[in-house]
């Protein structure tokens, strides 16, 4: 398979930069696939689970929270909020954020605050569904 360059940059980090042979997000109306020679596009990316191939066939998946994928000729730039490996998940930590996430879409709030408190709830949610994914599969 045909490889292409790799960029998922977080506003903390440099999470991946190299080669890859696909790569699978999760975009507004979907999920969005990706390999070599693609034609170019850009789309938002939502908070969900991705994965990317590296050319020995390895298979990465890692949570992703909200941003932008661009596709160029054979080059990729994934910008996004967050993006963690399953071993950087911290299940406690994850928990808690829901439950504070939930006691805070219980109150009367503003809009705005709703729609964050909605968002930390899904950017949990998510980061504990990869955690158990990857917990399971090592049992």
């Amino acid at each position: 398979m045909k490889s292409f360059r790799l960029e998922i940059l977080t506003p903390e980090r440099v999470f991946y930069r190299g080669e890859c042979v696909s790569l699978i997000l999760p975009i507004t109306d979907g999920m969005l696939g990706i390999m070599a020679n693609r034609e170019p596009i850009t789309a938002s990316v939502t908070c969900g689970e991705a994965y990317y191939t590296v050319p020995g066939g390895e298979k990465i998946l890692f949570s992703v929270s909200g941003g932008m994928v661009d596709v160029m000729a054979n080059s990729v730039k994934l910008l996004c909020d967050s993006a963690l490996l399953p071993e950087e998940i911290d299940e406690q930590k994850e928990r808690e954020e829901a439950a504070l996430a939930r006691a805070e879409l219980a109150k009367k709030q503003s809009r705005k605050d709703y729609l964050l408190s909605q968002l930390m709830l899904s950017n949990a949610i998510n980061n504990l569904k990869i955690k158990q994914k990857t917990s399971v599969n090592q049992q």
